[in-house]
């Protein structure tokens, strides 16, 4: 690209200088320096390991996973406690709540269950409609002929416009309202949100938000006073701090204590993977893919960071000066990595079949299908959950709520073409050691 100063001038050797001078002073020139002489050959000195900009401008070396010493995983010593159902409860899709005696449940047939601290409640089945074509929300009482039986059960998705029943997939317990929220595809750029909330008479109510790609979530969740969500695309994305990344799918936008802030070249150039974002501060912000790529920045550059994984699902910060990062290397080899900020160094431990998190840096439980683990602040410990889960909520004092499916109970649902076998739902209380 041309300088937009003009061309550029090469540099001034010495002699020129000095013949310079001496002409505007009137002496005779000095004798021309000797030719430089050839060194004698030496062998090549090592090249230092390479180096990234750090936050302030200084050089930092880059993260070696492999420094990182092997961390112990010892035999999982806290308690469970199983959670009655009402009968023929299916399994159980997700779970919040407010507090130990608030907790909200959603089950795969749309019923919505509360815990009031005593026993397990059914909320009813929130129903919605939209149509076939766009996803957009049918009110049911000004167009009966959509929303009757007959008319459902004709209706073909992307066909001609009818009404097609919502499945929700997500429930949210927030201080002011519980709903359910659903993400209807529609076959094109852009899906549809719906949510209905329920009411002060126990009844549902439907809507629509008018931004369906970015949605707002619900703040809390038991990670921490600090921690945040917001709702993208459907999905539930965690922030520690006053970020927010907006549409982590493409075309991102990271607003701190609002006002926008560049993202990476990389994110820009054609990355197409999903992006997640963690702050410590608005000047110390941790970037992360789901392709294994971090970042750290201070609000006007990134550096680089090596996490030595082929996918990272988490990253968040203990009160140690540590960043913990959850993902994997490989196909079913999901590990847990500490990273020690101030004095470099670590631990990696092995945590295979754990894929989430609930909790902050000094207690925090990581799970999966058919895995949990509790750090406790001094060590992790590994267990086999007694259910399928499918969700956790971390409660506020520390104790977890596992929902899923039973691993030995089915039920035994008729369907019109024969019998199906649904699973049983399951939930259960964990607490890390001793029942308070």
């Amino acid at each position: 690209m041309a300088n937009p100063r003009g061309p550029t001038r090469p540099p001034r050797t010495p002699a020129l200088l000095l013949v310079a001078l001496s002409a505007c002073s009137g002496s005779p020139p000095p004798p021309p320096l000797p030719a430089p002489t050839e060194p004698a050959p030496q062998a090549e000195a090592p090249r230092a390991a390479p180096v990234a900009l750090g936050l302030l401008g200084e050089d930092v070396p880059f993260v070696v996973p492999e420094d990182l010493s092997a961390g112990a995983v010892s035999a999982f010593a806290g308690r469970y406690e199983r959670v009655a159902l009402p009968a023929q409860t299916p399994a159980i899709l997700d779970v919040d709540g407010r507090s130990e005696r608030d907790v909200w449940m959603l089950a795969g047939d749309g019923h919505v269950l509360s815990w009031d601290g005593a026993r397990v409640v059914d909320r009813g089945a929130p129903q919605c409609f939209t149509d076939s074509c766009c996803g957009t929300l049918v009110d049911c009482a000004k167009q009966p002929a959509m929303c009757s039986k007959k008319a459902i059960d004709e209706c073909q998705p992307f066909g001609p416009s009818c009404a097609l029943p919502v499945t929700w997939s997500t429930i949210r317990a927030t201080p002011d309202e519980v709903k359910v929220i659903a993400l209807v595809e529609t076959g094109g750029l852009r899906a549809s949100v719906v949510e209905s909330r329920l009411g002060k008479k126990g009844r549902w109510s439907c809507y629509q938000g008018s931004d369906d790609r970015v949605h707002p979530g619900s703040a809390g969740r038991g990670d921490g006073p600090s921690a945040r969500e917001i709702q993208v695309d459907g999905a539930s994305i965690r922030f520690e701090g006053p970020a927010f990344l907006v549409n982590r799918y493409g075309g991102h936008l990271l607003l701190v204590d609002g006002r926008r802030v560049p993202l990476p070249d990389d994110v820009h150039q054609g990355f197409t993977g999903a992006v997640d974002i963690a702050a410590r501060s608005p000047g110390d912000l941790w970037l992360w893919s789901d392709d294994g790529r971090v970042w750290r920045g201070n609000g006007l550059s990134w550096t680089p960071r090596l996490s030595g994984l082929d996918a990272v699902n988490d990253l968040w910060f203990d009160a140690k000066d540590a960043a913990w990062v959850l993902g994997a290397l490989g196909e079913d080899n999901e590990q847990l990595l500490r990273w020690d900020l101030g004095k470099g160094g670590g631990q990696r431990f092995e945590t295979p079949g754990a894929t989430a998190r609930r909790g902050d840096g000094r207690d925090f439980w990581l799970w999966g299908p058919k895995a949990l683990y509790h750090w406790d602040g001094a060590a992790l410990g590994r267990a086999v959950p007694p259910l399928a889960v499918a969700h956790a909520w971390r409660g506020p004092s520390g104790e977890l709520w596992l929902v899923g499916a039973d691993i030995s109970a089915v039920l035994h649902k008729a369907v019109e073409n024969g019998d199906e076998d649904v699973r049983a739902g399951a939930v259960f209380r964990v607490w890390g050691g001793q029942k308070p």
